[in-house]
């Protein structure tokens, strides 16, 4: 995920605040490149992705094949990208690495024979993130009407004289959970079952942060990054903090001229008010066509330094604290054997609900049937059930 992209592609974005639905007609809809790209120094495939605008929210990018993909150094050394998935091009690991105070300069041919270059763009050093950490605290829900506790996430750094004055940090979300009604008996039909171990009741759930977080020590008199704030958990919302959980921030360096993309970006996407309050436009990227000057592209290739690190929260650290406790909204139907007839037991489940327990006299006959909704039991329909490679089981 580190040498993923990170290309953001905005043409015009407005910011709405309304009663009525706005819709906003593409009368004039040109299919433009996009380019999503990073360059950085961690010993890991970089990945540029080549794809086209898609006109609604009812189209998909159509990936962009076929196209020649390399990036050239500062003293001529030019690294090919190889296309693994159709407008996936990535660098052999072993072969290419960005380093700190390299410069590097994106290189496209397409199909049609159109060039795309980037800008010239140089790696600063990062600094080290000095720790992470949470304390108890309460954010504002619905236009501010209902005030939720949870855990505010905060963030300390020296930043060297050496390193760059500009940062931006993206977080990385895993959290172990459990299904409140795993399946411990398996529909047979007709109201017949067989026991069955329990499966698919723990699983992990990845989430990356839309947040754009960046910081300027230009703007500041220390170069010292203390109690910044970088992810709030409302406890009471999310079912994160239920077992465990895990964040992994990673710091990247950036110049003033990727500063200034990402703040305008970010002062566009997280304006509020009316529609006419601000005036959208248009966010210049680092990327242009030079054999064709009215040809519009979108991206910016992005070359940083990055450091990470990660930190678990454990379900006996939230116990310590006097926060909400998440709970699920599963509805449990109990059904005893003289109420409940085969037409009601097919009828449950050809509604979506699970046969998940099974509670029996001491001859081992039914005499109660236990249903939920799917997702109340299997919990691979909203995570993963296999075990992350470096998740480390704190308590």
């Amino acid at each position: 995920m580190k040498q993923r992209v990170l290309i953001f592609f905005l043409l015009n974005i407005l910011a709405i605040s309304c009663i009525d639905p706005f819709h906003l007609e593409l009368e004039d809809y040109e299919s433009l490149l996009v380019v999503e790209g990073m360059i950085t120094d961690e010993f890991a495939s970089n990945t540029i992705q080549l794809s086209r605008t898609f006109q609604n929210e009812n189209t998909s990018p159509v990936l962009l094949e076929h196209a020649e993909v390399s990036v050239r150094d500062e003293i001529g050394t030019i690294t090919v990208f190889t296309e693994l998935e159709p407008g996936i091009y990535k660098s052999d690991s072993t072969q290419f690495t960005g380093r700190v105070g390299g410069t590097y300069t994106l290189h496209i041919k397409t199909e049609d024979g159109l060039e795309y270059t980037s800008d010239r763009c140089t790696m600063t050093a990062v600094p080290q993130i000095d720790s992470i950490y949470y304390e108890v605290d309460s954010e504002v829900y619905d236009n501010g009407k209902v005030e939720e506790l949870g855990l505010r996430i905060y963030l300390d750094a020296e930043n060297q004289v050496e390193a760059s004055q500009y940062l931006r940090w993206e977080l990385e979300e895993v959290w172990k959970f459990r299904v409140p009604y795993p399946v411990f008996y398996q529909d047979l039909g007709y109201m017949q079952y067989k026991i069955v171990p329990g499966e698919n009741d723990i699983c992990w759930k990845y989430e990356q942060s839309k947040q754009i977080l960046i910081h300027s020590s230009a703007e500041q008199s220390s170069d010292l990054i203390s109690r910044k704030p970088i992810h709030f958990i409302p406890s009471g919302r999310s079912n994160r903090l239920l077992k465990q959980y895990s964040i992994l921030v990673n710091q990247y360096s950036l110049s003033l001229e990727e500063f200034s993309f990402w703040k305008k970006l970010k002062e566009v996407t997280e304006s509020e008010g009316d529609i006419f309050e601000k005036q959208p436009f248009p966010i210049v990227g680092n990327i242009s066509c030079i054999n064709n000057e009215h040809e519009k592209v979108l991206g910016y290739l992005q070359v940083s330094a990055v450091k990470s690190q990660r930190m678990y929260i454990t379900q006996s650290q939230v116990n310590e604290l006097d926060i909400p406790v998440y709970e699920y909204p599963c509805e449990r139907i109990i059904y005893h054997t003289w109420r409940l007839y085969v037409r009601i037991y097919e009828n449950l489940l050809s509604n979506g609900y699970v046969l998940f327990w099974v509670e029996e006299d001491e001859f081992g006959l039914p005499i109660g049937f236990q249903f939920t909704s799917a997702e109340c039991a299997d919990c691979s329909l909203t995570g993963n059930p296999e075990k992350p490679g470096f998740w480390v089981d704190m308590d």
